[in-house]
């Protein structure tokens, strides 16, 4: 394992090459740029994008999402919907970039086995990039939302173990719990989560590797992940929905179970992404669904 010294030199690299492919990125859906920015944190440069909607108001929520391993915020961007779904729904959305480890693939610090000698705070890392755009962008501090891909959402799964208040609700997709942090987790208050996990997942196993067969280091299975939830809420009620493509020859569909708490008004949905790998299907809109979930959670200012 290089030393993070080391990781910090390929990094600035990394920027560099990233800000010049992204001078002039648009939205998905309209002329405003996507904004290219960094903040210091731990004496370390972090870069971070960001999609404001033309005229938005003060006090608009504020969704996190956080690239898979060897992505990129700037894939990310090109890949999902979120900046649409910004501009009709009104909310600020940012894309965060991650380190570069010693294999030169942007990572978030989740504790696998591999990532163990990089003495970076990815957490607090994330709790400043929040309270900057709270104040730079006069956002919402009561409606700050996380969604991640894969090593993203292993990440979202820790920020609402080690973010008392911070987030109002969480979408961590195709993830997993790091056993790590899961024993530390038992006291952290419950929050909204919409989950989603192929059942045939060969990299985010439904199982889990509680023997670390494949070197991330032990994580639950899925359905470990799912009773934390549960057992969080205290679920009083279950819905069960099916969305399935419209394409006959499609050979999986998505498994939907919503779990709520009627009096703490606390939701769980698990998406199973029946016969689905490390990934989801276009037929689901994910995004869309994303944004649904968490606009229940939503506070008026």
């Amino acid at each position: 394992m290089k030393k993070v010294h080391f990781t910090i030199l390929i990094f600035v690299s990394f920027v560099c090459i990233f800000w010049t492919k992204s001078i002039h990125l648009s939205s998905n859906s309209n002329k405003t740029p996507i904004k290219r920015d960094t903040i210091t944190v731990d004496s370390m440069e972090r870069e971070y994008f960001v999609h404001i909607p033309e005229n938005l108001p003060k006090n608009s929520p504020l969704v996190l999402v956080f690239h898979g391993y060897s992505g990129s915020a700037l894939n990310t961007i090109k890949t999902t919907k979120f900046n649409e779904l910004a501009d009709k729904n009104g909310f600020a959305v940012c894309y965060p970039q991650g380190l570069i480890d010693q294999n030169g693939k942007a990572f978030w610090q989740v504790g696998y086995r591999f990532h163990k000698d990089f003495k970076v705070d990815d957490v607090k890392f994330t709790k400043k990039l929040v309270e900057k755009l709270e104040s730079l962008y006069s956002l919402s501090s009561s409606n700050v939302f996380i969604t991640g891909f894969s090593n993203g959402g292993d990440f979202c799964n820790l920020l609402t173990c080690k973010t008392e208040g911070v987030f109002k609700a969480a979408a961590p997709i195709i993830s997993c719990f790091m056993n790590e942090f899961y024993d530390s987790c038992q006291e952290a208050s419950p929050i909204p989560t919409l989950m989603l996990n192929g059942t045939a997942d060969d990299i985010t196993f439904w199982e889990g590797d509680l023997d670390d067969k494949q070197g991330y280091g032990p994580y639950l299975p899925t359905q470990a992940m799912i009773d934390f939830r549960l057992k969080q809420i205290q679920y009083n009620s279950l819905t069960h929905d099916t969305i399935r493509s419209s394409d006959p020859k499609e050979k999986t569909l998505v498994s939907i179970k919503k779990f709520s708490n009627s009096v703490s008004n606390n939701r769980i949905w698990m998406y199973s992404y029946l016969n689905g790998g490390h990934g989801y299907p276009d037929y689901l809109k994910l995004e869309e669904q994303i944004w649904m979930f968490f606009n229940y959670y939503v506070n008026p200012q």
